[in-house]
């Protein structure tokens, strides 16, 4: 964060959940500005905090970051503000989908709530009075 230089940050971990037995919770944080981010969403995917390098756009991360949250609701442009987003689902059995272990589905309903509430989270605290 400190290369970034983000002009406002702000972070979440979720209350732990249950998938399939196995519990798992999501840490999330949100940056706005920074000198060396491309205007719209940045979006950084990790499990367990390490990153995730392949298949962006089939990532529950990536899906939920651009489709299921209204940026617009916490004074957010996603597509002309430089915004970052990382998130790191964090589990004993992360669900991977694809061979060598490139990304987390998005048919996962239980992960799906959890990123979205964490992103939701960060959003309220960047939001202006």
């Amino acid at each position: 964060m400190k290369e970034l230089r983000p002009e406002l940050i702000a972070t979440h971990s979720s209350d732990v959940r249950v998938f399939e037995g196995h519990a798992f919770l999501v840490e999330a944080a949100v940056s706005v500005g920074g000198r060396d981010m491309k205007p719209g969403l940045n979006i950084y995917r990790f499990a367990n905090r390490i990153p995730l390098l392949f298949e962006g756009g089939n990532d529950v991360i990536t899906k939920t970051a651009a489709k299921r949250v209204n940026w617009a609701t916490y004074k957010i442009n996603q597509h002309t503000d430089k915004v970052g987003v990382y998130v790191s689902i964090v589990s004993t059995k992360i669900p991977f989908k694809g061979a060598g272990k490139e990304y987390i589905g998005d048919d996962i309903e239980e992960m799906v709530a959890a990123v979205k509430a964490a992103l939701m989270a960060c959003g309220l605290q960047l939001k202006p009075a």
